[in-house]
This record gives structure tokens, sequence and C-alpha cells, in this order.
């Protein structure tokens, strides 16, 4: 028996066409079966390739939402955190401490309730005094270039803000990636 099946077309020829032809070790011969195999493959990978992307750009963009969160909130507390009574009595311009800090907490709140997002970390620290200070140790993750923490110093009054922001990812979960974070810093001062 062939492994073809004969069918008489019109003229004097004959018209092969193949069922199914298999080598000795059971691989197809077809090229039909071997391309949508091929094709498949080809777009499983580019599924793959294409979600890896998606996740980095989410991480790019939560990133950079995240920062103009930090940095809205430290601008609302030193800007709504002024002691406008020292400055009456002293002539320098002073932070409240309660006051910047609550102002720019309100501000990640509302920003991360907004996204609906839940599991974040706000550290939020405030140089009162007229001409700044130092804190050590702030912000308490690395987000610079560089290993090591630094100290967070200023000349002026500042607030400064640390934001921590989990990430889900849309596919790179699936190769044992688990949840990411994004970590980011921003400081506003107040200029005498």
């Amino acid at each position: 028996m062939t492994p073809f099946h004969i069918k008489e077309g019109r003229g004097n020829g004959v018209i092969l066409f193949p069922l199914k032809a298999f080598t000795g070790n059971g691989m197809i011969i077809e090229r039909k079966a071997q391309s949508a195999v091929w094709g498949l493959l080809s777009i499983l990978v580019l599924v793959v390739i294409a979600g890896g992307l998606v996740d980095i750009y989410r991480l790019y963009a939560a990133r950079n939402w995240a920062y103009s969160v930090a940095q809205e909130a430290a601008l609302a507390g030193a800007s709504r955190g002024r002691d406008w009574d020292a400055v009456l009595n002293t002539g320098f311009i002073q932070l409240d401490q309660a006051v910047a800090r609550n102002e720019a907490q309100n501000v990640v709140n509302s920003a991360m309730q907004a996204r609906g997002i839940i599991g974040y970390t706000s550290s939020i620290r405030v140089l009162p005094d007229p001409f700044g200070g130092t804190i050590s140790g702030f912000p308490p993750r690395s987000v610079r270039l560089g290993d090591g923490l630094s100290d967070w110093s200023s000349n002026e009054p500042a607030v400064g803000v640390y934001l921590e922001v989990p990430i889900q990812w849309t596919i790179l979960n699936i190769f044992g990636i688990e949840l990411k974070t994004v970590q980011v810093f921003a400081s506003a001062g107040v200029v005498q």
C-alpha cells in the first residue's frame, strides 16, 4: 500500500494526494503539519515577549507615577506646613512638623486610594528648623545609585517623602518572578 491516495484527474496525468507519511522514527514528513507546529510555537514565544515588555513598561510607568506622588506630597507638606507665627517672631520661616507631615500623608493616601493601591509603605520626615538639618538613615532603603544608605540633609526647612509601591506583573509571575515593589524618594524645601 502506498502512503498516497491516488485520484485520477483531468487529462492523462495522475495527481497524488499525501495522506499521513511517517518516517521510521515517528516524525511527520508532511510540511503543512510542521509549519503549523512552528507557527504555534512562534506565536507563543511572541506572546511571552510581548507580556514581558508590558511588565517592564508597567514597572517604568509605576515608578514615574510613584515619584510624582512623592513630589506632590513633599510640595504639599512644605507649602501648607509653614509656621507663620515663627516668621512673625523670628523673621525666619519654619515648618510645623505635625501639619507638614499630615498634609503630605493626606496627598499620598488620596493618590493611592484613587488608584486602588493597597499594601504601600510611606515614610515622611520633616526638617522644621530655618536652616534645615540632617536625618541619618533616611530614606530607609537606597533609592539612588549606590549600595549604602545615606543621610538626608537640607540647608532649609524641608519635607522628605519615601514611598514603596507594590507592582503586580502581567506575565512574569508565571516564571516565578514574585511581586515587585518600586521605591522612590522626593523632597521639597522652603527657601528663606
